[in-house]
């Protein structure tokens, strides 16, 4: 399960955020002093598993989850302060992406002494303590390597502090560690540091109501940040979504309708955040259950059989394959079998976005 964590300035409104995409009712206000992280797993919508239950009768179905960590605000200086940084930096390292808050609506409590909307200005803020925390591990570790190559040559200590020196005349050139481009063997080198910058980054803009008509305008304005390598740019009315959150299917619909909203907030950041992480879905079913996979663009059968069970991917043999749409279109998997729209495939094949997959194997 994917875990996003919810960053931002004080009263930027990271929990009405929260508790718009997660349909939570965490308090909100005086939560941007709190150490305790708001959690919560949501379900993924998609509407091809209740499909696929009806073609194999199955009477369970498994959405794919994300686990939502609304995490104590940022505040100026806190890279620098080790009680902060034990209440939401060890935080942000144990996520695999993060979502940044940002105000746009006018709000008399935030804590810049002018009280002005600045979002440009809040987004460096936030982005350059992220730097900062990033740039203090690397000069820490650097010197403990010093002093071990000292004493003893170690190839691999050699080999990590030169790459360690790259990702530091990144940061000290002000920029995330994301937007660098890094070779696997070196990201697989420094996976254990859990580098915040190195994380995905979806900006959320976080718009008064009377901002909503204008959205799309408003989001070219940070275009610059969506042509960031790993970096994504939605806005939404956190505090318009909180409350639409909470009513039934239809009358939920009838309201985003009303106020010129494409879909609910959990939809829209769902998506961008899958997006942003490049990942896809596949489905597996039977009669037992159906269930819906989350794995990176790219990978292959074997990697999805893993996914789904490591003794299915230690015994894989084969992947049946047939594409969401020609299943739906044929009703049933014997149908889609004698149309000649099932194939099968070995571990090398790459999934794509949509596959029903029956995996055959023994162990």
């Amino acid at each position: 399960m994917l875990t996003f964590g919810i960053i931002g300035l004080p009263q930027s409104g990271k929990t009405t955020v929260f508790n718009a995409i997660s349909g939570s009712h965490a308090s909100i206000g005086d939560y941007s002093t709190s150490k305790k992280a708001n959690m919560s797993v949501v379900k993924v919508p998609d509407e091809r598993l209740e499909r696929i239950a009806e073609i194999f009768k199955s009477g369970r179905i498994v959405n794919a989850e994300i686990e939502y960590i609304d995490i104590a605000g940022l505040t100026k200086g806190a890279s620098s302060d080790r009680k902060k940084e034990a209440a939401y930096i060890h935080a942000i390292r144990q996520t695999d992406a993060l979502l940044h808050v940002v105000r746009c609506f006018e709000n008399p409590n935030v804590p810049h002494p002018d009280g002005s909307v600045d979002p440009k200005r809040d987004i460096t803020e936030v982005d350059s303590e992220l730097i900062l925390a990033d740039l203090v591990s690397i000069e820490n570790r650097m010197d403990k390597i010093e002093r071990t190559l000292k004493v003893t040559k170690k190839e691999q200590e050699a080999a990590e502090y030169k790459i360690l020196e790259r990702l530091k005349i990144v940061l000290e050139d002000e920029k995330p560690l994301r937007s660098m481009e890094i070779e696997k063997d070196d990201l697989k080198a420094i996976s254990s540091y859990g580098f915040l910058t190195l994380k995905p980054m979806l900006y959320i803009l976080n718009l008064g109501e009377e901002q909503v008509p204008s959205r799309a305008e408003i989001e070219k304005g940070y275009s610059y940040l969506a042509g960031m390598p790993q970096s994504g740019v939605a806005s939404i009315c956190a505090s318009l979504q909180m409350d639409i959150a909470d009513f039934d299917e239809s009358e939920r619909e009838e309201y985003i309708k009303d106020f010129g909203l494409d879909i609910a907030a959990s939809e829209k950041i769902i998506k961008k955040s899958f997006e942003l992480l490049g990942m896809l879905s596949f489905l597996t079913g039977n009669e037992n259950e159906v269930h819906c996979w989350r794995i990176r663009r790219g990978s292959t059968a074997h990697e999805a059989a893993g996914a789904v069970h490591s003794d299915i991917q230690r015994g894989f043999i084969k992947a049946e394959v047939v594409k969401f749409e020609d299943l739906d279109k044929l009703g049933s998997w014997a149908k889609a079998r004698e149309a000649g729209k099932l194939a099968l495939h070995g571990k090398d094949y790459i999934v794509e976005e949509g596959d029903v997959i029956l995996f055959m194997f023994n162990v």
